[in-house]
C-alpha cells in the first residue's frame, strides 16, 4: 500500500476510536511506509494468544504493553526482554497485565534487534508540525536518556534541528560533520568503526523528512522514533510515538501557513502599502487631544518634529479647525486619502474608525497603537471585527495593534508616542540599522541602553493583527542603506517563522547581519506532553537552531542582544578574514578568561617580527624582564597609555591575527582613565590613542572595560570613536567568536 493509503487508514482508525495517539503497531506500520526499517511484531490480547515463536529470529524477543493510557512504557516498567520461548512470553504478558492501568490492554511481541549499547547507539528522530516553521525535524541521542543528555549539553550540541525544504541533505551534512553530535551519532569516537557514515545518515534523514512532510500536519502532528538504531548498517525503529491530527485537519491545509503567496497584483499593492508605512507623503492622526499631551498628541508632535510638513498632516478631530498647525477634519469619512493613518483611540472605537477607512479607501497603511486588540490569549470582539475588515479587498496594511509605532528617518516621520524628553536619540547621522520588534518597550529600552545608536528605522509590530515580524524583515531586504536588522520576537504568527528565515537568508546574501532575540527560553509546546522531542526541542530551541542555520546571530539574553547588535553595527565595515584571535590586557585574569572563551576562534601565533616589536615596546616601558611577548599578552597594571596602545597596534599588525579583544582594567594609576586631573579625554590618554588606532586599522577588534560607573566617561569616549565596548573580557571574546563565525559562514 502507498504512504497515502496507509496514513489515511491509520488516522481514520484512531479517530474512530477517539485516540490522539497511534498504538505502536500502527506507528510501526506508518514508519515502514515512510521507509524506516521495523522489526517483526505480533499483537496479542493476553497470555492465551501467544504466537508461534519460530517466526521470530534470534534467541530473545521483546514484549511490550499496548495502551493509549500509557505514552511511555519504560516509565511504568511496561517492556520486557525475554527468551524466545512460549513460557517466557506468557509470563511476561501476565506481569505486564498486572501493571497496566487499562483493562483493555493488549500486548506486542516483537523481534529483538541486536545492537551495541554504547553512547550514541540509540538515536531519536522526529518530525513534528510547528505552526511557526512548518515541518520541523529533530535528530538526537535517543533511548531513555535522551532528555537527560539534552539537559546536560550546551545548546545546539544535544540535538540537530532542521526544517523540511530544499537543501536538506547539504544542511544535514553540514550540521553533522565535525560536530560532537555528528561524532556521537555516527559512532566515530575513539577510532571505532562508524555504525553509519555522516553522508548515509544525512541521506536517510532527508528521505525521512521528505516522506514525513507528506503526512504532517494533514494526518499527523508528530512522528517520533525513539530509539532508532542501525543494525547491519540499516536504520531500524525500535519504538514509535505518533500523534494524530484532529479530524478537521485531514487532507486540508488546516493549521498551515497563513502567509500564502499573494497574487502578483495584490503582492505589488501590499509592498506599496509597506513602503508607504516607511516613507509616507501624507499622514493623518486619529486620537490627538486638543487639551492634553495624550499619546495621539505626542504622535502628532513627533511626526512634525521628524520633518513632516504640517500641510501634509491631517488631524481627525471634530469641532477643531487646526491643531499644531495641521488641518483638522471631523471624521475619517471626511478625510482625503493619505498614505498612513495613525489610530490612537480606545479599543472599542477602533472598528468604527477602520470601517470608515476601509470603506472609503482612506489609507494605504495604518499604524494602530491602541491596546486591547488581541494581545491576550484570545481575541475580543473588537479584534475579530478588525481582522474581518482587513480581509476585505483593498484593505490597508495594518501595523499593530498595541504597538508603539514606527520611526523612519528615511521617511522623515516618527509615530512613537514617547515624548522627546523621555527618549532622546543621539544627534548623529543615522546608523544603517533597522529594528523590528514585537515589543515597543523592548525597542526604546534598547535604543536608550545603546545610547550611541541612532537606528535608521524602528518598527514595533505589537500584536501582529496584520503585518508580521517576518513580513517586515522580508520587506526590508530591498530597503537600501541597511547593514543590520535587529529583531525581538515573543512568538511568530503561523508560517511567519519560515518567512523570517527565508528573509534572513536573503539579508545574509547581501552580506547583512540579522540579530534575533527570541523570548521564551523555557520549552514551549507543552501540549505535546507525550513526546520527548517537545521537551528537548521546544519553541525556543527550534527557533535558535533554525535561525542559526539561516545565518542569524541569536541573542541568549537582552544584554547579548545589545552587545551583538553593537558588534554587528560597528564591525560591519571591518575586515574579518579568519578565526585567528589576538588578546591583550593589563590584567592576567583577563588573559586567562579570554583564552578560555575563544569558542570557535583560535589563538593566533605571533610572528618573530611581532615578538621583536613587542619586546622593544616592553623594554622601553621597563617591562622587558617581567612581560614576555606572547598571545595572550599580559601588559600588567604597570603599562602606561603610550606603551599600551603601541602593544595593541603591534598585535593587530601581526598577519596571523584576524580579530582581537583588548581588555582594560582601568583602575591602575598607570593609565589616564578618569575625568579631572587625569584628563581621560586628553590627547595622550588611552582613549585618544585607541581612537586613533581604530581609525588606522581595518581589522575587527573589541574593547573590554571591566569597571564600574566611575569609568563610564572612558567607555563613552571609546564608543564615541566607534569602538565596540563590552564590559567583561570573557564575554567580549565569546560574543566576538559568535559574530566572526556568522561572518565567515556568509
Amino acid at each position: 500500500m502507498s504512504l497515502h493509503d496507509v496514513s489515511a487508514g491509520l488516522a481514520a482508525g484512531a479517530h474512530a476510536e477517539g485516540r490522539a495517539l497511534l498504538l505502536e503497531p500502527e506507528g510501526m506500520e506508518l514508519l515502514a511506509a515512510l521507509g524506516v526499517g521495523v522489526p517483526l511484531g505480533v499483537v496479542v490480547d493476553g497470555p492465551g494468544g501467544i504466537p508461534d515463536m519460530d517466526e521470530f529470529p534470534g534467541e530473545r524477543v521483546v514484549v511490550k504493553l499496548l495502551s493509549p493510557l500509557v505514552a511511555h512504557r519504560t516509565e511504568v516498567g511496561g517492556v520486557r526482554v525475554v527468551e524466545r520461548t512460549p513460557h517466557a512470553v506468557v509470563r511476561a504478558v501476565e506481569e505486564l497485565e498486572r501493571l497496566s492501568p487499562d483493562p483493555a490492554t493488549r500486548f506486542l511481541v516483537q523481534a529483538f534487534v541486536s545492537h551495541d549499547h554504547e553512547l550514541g547507539s540509540e538515536l531519536l528522530l522526529s518530525a513534528r508540525w510547528s505552526p511557526e516553521f512548518g515541518v520541523v525535524l529533530t535528530l538526537a541521542p535517543g533511548g531513555v536518556t535522551a532528555e537527560a543528555l539534552a539537559s546536560l549539553a550546551r545548546p545546539g550540541v544535544a540535538s540537530l534541528v532542521w526544517a523540511a525544504g530544499e537543501g536538506c541533505v547539504a544542511r544535514l551534512e553540514r550540521g553533522l560533520s565535525g560536530s560532537v553530535l555528528g561524532s556521537l551519532l555516527t559512532g566515530g569516537l575513539r577510532g571505532r568503526a562508524p555504525r553509519v557514515t555522516v553522508q548515509e545518515l544525512a541521506a536517510f534523514a532527508a528521505e525521512f523528512t521528505a516522506a514525513a512532510a507528506q503526512v504532517v500536519p494533514g494526518r499527523f502532528l508528530e512522528i517520533e522514533v525513539n530509539p532508532l538504531v542501525f543494525a547491519g548498517g540499516r536504520p531500524v525503529a525500535l519504538d514509535a510515538l505518533v500523534r494524530v491530527a484532529p479530524a478537521s485537519g485531514q487532507d486540508s491545509a488546516a493549521g498551515r501557513s497563513s502567509t500564502h503567496p499573494l497574487p502578483a497584483s495584490a503582492a505589488l499593492a501590499r509592498r506599496a502599502a509597506l513602503a508607504a508605512l516607511l516613507r509616507p507623503a501624507t499622514v493623518a492622526v486619529v486620537g490627538a487631544s486638543a487639551r492634553s499631551a495624550n499619546p495621539g498628541r505626542v504622535i502628532l508632535r513627533n511626526v512634525l518634529a521628524a520633518g513632516m510638513d504640517p500641510a501634509s498632516v491631517t488631524v481627525v478631530k471634530d469641532g477643531v479647525k487646526s491643531l499644531d498647525g495641521c488641518r483638522c477634519v471631523p471624521d475619517v469619512a471626511s478625510l482625503d486619502p493619505v498614505d498612513v493613518l495613525v489610530v490612537s483611540v480606545a479599543a472599542g472605537e477602533v472598528p468604527s474608525v477602520l470601517e470608515a477607512a476601509v470603506a472609503g479607501a482612506k489609507a494605504k497603511g495604518v499604524v494602530l497603537t491602541s491596546a486591547g486588540l488581541g494581545e491576550g490569549s484570545t481575541d475580543g470582539e473588537a479584534a475579530k471585527r478588525v481582522r474581518e475588515l482587513l480581509r476585505r479587498p483593498g484593505a490597508p496594511a495594518l501595523n499593530g495593534g498595541n504597538c508603539l509605532g514606527i520611526r523612519s528617518l528615511p521617511g522623515c516621520y516618527d509615530t512613537l508616542f514617547i515624548p522627546p524628553e523621555k527618549l532622546a536619540f543621539p544627534d548623529v547621522p543615522p546608523h544603517p540599522v533597522a529594528l523590528v520588534t514585537q515589543s515597543g518597550a523592548f525597542a526604546i529600552a534598547r535604543t536608550s541602553a545603546v545610547s550611541w545608536l541612532n537606528p535608521s528605522i524602528v518598527v514595533t509590530v505589537g500584536n501582529q493583527l496584520d503585518v508580521t515580524v517576518g513580513e517586515w524583515v522580508e520587506h526590508l531586504v530591498d530597503e537600501p542603506g541597511l547593514d543590520v536588522v535587529g529583531c525581538y520576537v515573543e512568538g511568530f504568527r503561523p508560517g511567519d517563522g519560515r518567512r523570517f528565515l527565508e528573509a534572513a537568508r536573503a539579508h545574509r546574501a547581501k552580506e547583512r547581519t540579522v540579530v534575533l532575540c527570541r523570548a521564551g527560553r523555557t520549552p514551549a509546546g507543552q501540549d505535546a506532553t507525550a513526546s520527548h522531542t517537545a521537551s528537548m526541542a521546544g519553541d525556543y530551541a527550534v527557533t535558535r537552531a533554525l535561525a542559526e542555520d539561516a545565518g542569524v546571530l541569536v541573542a541568549e539574553t537582552v544584554d547579548d542582544f545589545n552587545d551583538l547588535l553593537s558588534l554587528a553595527v560597528l564591525l560591519g565595515g571591518r575586515r574579518v578574514e579568519g578565526p585567528g584571535a589576538g588578546m591583550v590586557s593589563n590584567a592576567g585574569f583577563e588573559c586567562v578568561a579570554m583564552a578560555d572563551a575563544l569558542g570557535s576562534l583560535r589563538r593566533a601565533g605571533l610572528t618573530e617580527a611581532t615578538k621583536t616589536r613587542l619586546g622593544g615596546i616592553l623594554a622601553g616601558a621597563r617591562l622587558g624582564e617581567i612581560v614576555a611577548p606572547s598571545n595572550p599578552l599580559d601588559l600588567t597594571p604597570m603599562t602606561g597609555d603610550a606603551a599600551f596602545a603601541a602593544a595593541v597596534a603591534a598585535v593587530l599588525d601581526d598577519p596571523g591575527v584576524d580579530v582581537a579583544v583588548v581588555g582594560c582594567v582601568p583602575l591602575t594609576p598607570a593609565l589616564r582613565t578618569l575625568p579631572g586631573d587625569e584628563d581621560v579625554a586628553g590627547p595622550g590618554a588611552l582613549a585618544a590613542r585607541l581612537a586613533e588606532l581604530w581609525r588606522e586599522t581595518a581589522k575587527a577588534w573589541v574593547m573590554a572595560v571591566d569597571a564600574g560607573p566611575r569609568y563610564d566617561p572612558l567607555v563613552a569616549l571609546l564608543t564615541g570613536a566607534g569602538i565596540p565596548v563590552v564590559r567583561r573580557a570573557d564575554r567580549a571574546m565569546e560574543l566576538l567568536a559568535r559574530y566572526v563565525s556568522a561572518r565567515l559562514e556568509r
